[in-house]
C-alpha cells in the first residue's frame, strides 16, 4: 500500500488566520513606527522582539527627518541640523540608545537620488565646506545618484552614457566621503557609502579599506556587516562560504547590537538561495523555518516574496510581503502582489481596502486599478471592476492580462459577446502568444454562437501544438469541438 505524504505547514490554520487580523489591525495604526512595533510575528515563528524593535526604529525613526534638514539648510541654519548629527553620533558609538541611528538617519534621508536632494546638499556644502557631517550627506547622495544613472539592467542593455555618468557621479562621491572621514574618522555613514560606490566602480580594495576603518571604529555596525554580506554573494564574485564568515564575523558583536542577527537569515546564500530554490510545498514550508527563522532584512523579505508567488504558495508570499510592508510601507509593488495573494486567500474585503488605498496612494498607477478591479469583480461587482479595469487600460493599453480580466466579465459574467469579441481581437493583435485571447474568442464562438470556431481551434493548434508545455491547454482548445450539452429541462 502506497503511503500519502501529507505537507503540514508550520502552523494552524487558526494561527495563520490570527496573524492576518493581527496585521490589519496593526496597518490601522497611522503613526509608521508604532504600527512596526504593534505588528505581529510570522505564524509558527519566534522573531526576538529586541530585533523587530530595534529594526522598527532603525528604518522608521531617524534622529531628524528630511523636512527638518530642508528648513535648517534653507534657512542657514545647519549648525542645528549637525547638532542632531552629532547627538546620533554619540549615540550609535556609545550604544545609549537606538543602534545605527546615525547611519539610519543618513539613510532615510539623504539617500534618495533626486535632484532635488542634491541641490540641497549643495547649498549645505556652501554654508560649511568643511564640515563632516556636510560632506558625508553630499557623497551619500552621489552614491544614490550614480545608482540611478547604472539602473538595474543588465550591462548589455545598459547605455554607455550611464555607465560614465555613474563612474563621474562616483568620482565626486569619492572626492567628499574621503575628505568627511579624513575630518572625522568617525563619520560612519561615508564608510557605508565607500562601500556601496567601490561594488559600483568594482574597486575591491576601496571597498575594504572602508570596512576596515569602519568596523575599527564601530565593531557592531550593522550597514557595513550588511553591506559585507551583499558583496560576498556569488553573483558578485564571492560564495557563500565567504558570506558565512561575514555573518559569523559579525554575531560576535551581536549582544552589542541586535541588528546584527538579521544577517542570520543570509546564511544559505541570500536572495539567490531564496529566489532559485527549487523547492516543492514540503521544501517552501522547511525555507520558512529555516531560512526565516529570525527576522531578516528588507532584501530577504523581498525576495521571498516575489519567490512565493512565483512557486504558487499565495499563503507565504501574503506573510513575507506583510512583514516586508510592516517594515517598509513604501513598497507599493509588493503591497499590490499582496492584494492579489489576499483574493486568492478568500480575504477579499481586505483586498478592496488595499485596492481603495492604492489608488488613494497612485492615482496613476495602473497597477492600483487593476487590483481594485479584480476585487470588484471577485465580490460580484462587475460594473465596478469594468471600470477600474478600463482605467488601468487607459494608463497601461499594453497590458495583457488586464485585458484578459476585461474580456472574463463581458464573457462570463455580462455575456456581452460583441465587447468580449473586441476584447479577443486586441488580445490577439497585442500578444498573439497568449492563450487568453484565443480562448476568449473559442468561447464566444461556441456559447453565441458564432461562426469560425474549427478555424480557432486549428490555429491555437497550429500556434501552440509543438510547445510540450501547452499540451494541456490544446486539449482543452479541442474539447471544444464537442458539442454543448442540451440546457436541463
Amino acid at each position: 500500500m502506497r503511503r500519502v505524504h501529507v505537507v503540514v505547514p508550520p502552523y494552524s490554520e487558526a494561527e495563520y488566520h490570527a496573524f492576518l487580523e493581527a496585521a490589519r489591525k496593526a496597518e490601522a495604526i497611522e503613526d509608521p513606527l508604532q504600527r512596526c512595533l504593534a505588528y505581529p510575528e510570522p505564524p509558527g515563528l519566534h522573531w526576538s522582539k529586541a530585533v523587530t524593535s530595534a529594526y522598527c526604529h532603525y528604518l522608521l525613526d531617524p534622529v531628524v527627518t528630511l523636512a527638518q534638514a530642508r528648513d535648517w539648510i534653507e534657512q542657514g541654519h545647519v549648525a542645528e541640523l549637525e547638532a542632531q548629527l552629532a547627538r546620533a553620533k554619540e549615540i550609535q558609538l556609545n550604544r545609549t540608545g537606538i543602534p545605527g541611528l546615525l547611519d539610519a538617519t543618513y539613510n532615510h534621508i539623504f539617500r534618495d537620488g533626486s535632484a532635488d536632494t542634491r541641490a540641497l546638499m549643495d547649498a549645505w556644502k556652501r554654508q560649511a565646506p568643511d564640515s563632516p557631517y556636510a560632506l558625508a550627506a553630499s557623497g551619500v547622495a552621489y552614491v544614490a545618484m550614480a545608482q540611478r544613472q547604472r539602473g538595474g539592467n543588465y550591462v548589455s542593455e545598459t547605455p554607455q552614457s550611464n555607465f560614465e555618468a555613474m563612474h563621474r557621479l562616483l568620482e565626486q562621491a569619492r572626492t567628499d566621503l574621503d575628505r568627511a572621514v579624513e575630518l572625522d574618522p568617525k563619520m560612519t555613514p561615508a564608510y557605508g557609502a565607500m562601500l556601496y560606490a567601490a561594488t559600483l566602480d568594482s574597486d575591491s580594495a576601496y571597498g575594504v579599506s572602508a570596512a576596515k576603518r569602519a568596523l575599527a571604529m564601530d565593531p557592531a555596525n550593522f550597514p557595513i556587516y550588511a553591506r559585507l554580506v551583499w558583496g560576498s554573494q556569488p553573483k558578485w564574485g564571492g560564495s557563500v562560504e565567504q558570506m558565512q564568515r561575514v555573518i559569523d564575523d559579525a554575531q560576535r558583536h551581536a549582544a552589542e547590537n541586535p541588528l546584527l542577527l538579521l544577517l542570520l537569515s543570509e546564511r544559505s546564500g541570500g536572495e539567490d538561495y531564496v529566489e532559485n530554490c527549487r523547492c516543492d510545498e514540503q521544501g517552501e514550508f522547511t525555507l520558512y523555518r529555516t531560512v526565516f527563522a529570525e527576522a531578516p532584512p528588507l532584501n530577504m523579505l523581498m525576495s521571498a516574496g516575489w519567490a512565493a508567488a512565483d512557486r504558487d504558495n499565495a499563503a507565504l508570499s501574503v506573510i513575507y510581503r506583510s512583514e516586508l510592508l510592516r517594515f517598509d510601507p513604501s513598497q507599493l509593488q509588493h503591497r499590490q502582489g499582496r492584494a492579489y495573494g489576499l483574493l486568492r486567500l478568500g480575504e477579499t474585503d481586505w483586498a478592496l481596502a488595499e485596492g481603495d488605498a492604492l489608488v488613494k496612494l497612485g492615482p496613476q498607477d495602473a497597477n492600483a486599478y487593476a487590483v481594485r478591479g479584480q476585487a470588484r469583480r471577485m465580490l460580484g461587482q462587475s460594473a465596478p471592476a469594468l471600470a477600474d479595469l478600463e482605467q488601468s487600460l487607459r494608463l497601461n493599453p499594453s497590458d495583457a492580462w488586464t485585458l484578459s480580466a476585461m474580456g472574463d466579465i463581458y464573457i462570463n459574467d455580462m455575456h456581452d459577446w460583441d465587447k468580449g469579441w473586441e476584447v479577443a481581437n486586441r488580445m490577439l493583435q497585442l500578444a498573439p502568444d497568449n492563450p487568453n485571447g484565443w480562448f476568449m474568442r473559442a468561447a464566444i464562438q461556441k456559447e453565441q454562437p458564432r461562426d469560425g470556431l474549427d478555424q480557432t481551434i486549428a490555429d491555437f493548434q497550429a500556434r501552440f501544438g509543438q510547445d510540450p508545455s501547452k499540451q494541456q491547454l490544446v486539449q482543452q482548445m479541442l474539447a471544444m469541438k464537442e458539442p454543448a450539452k442540451p440546457p436541463h429541462s
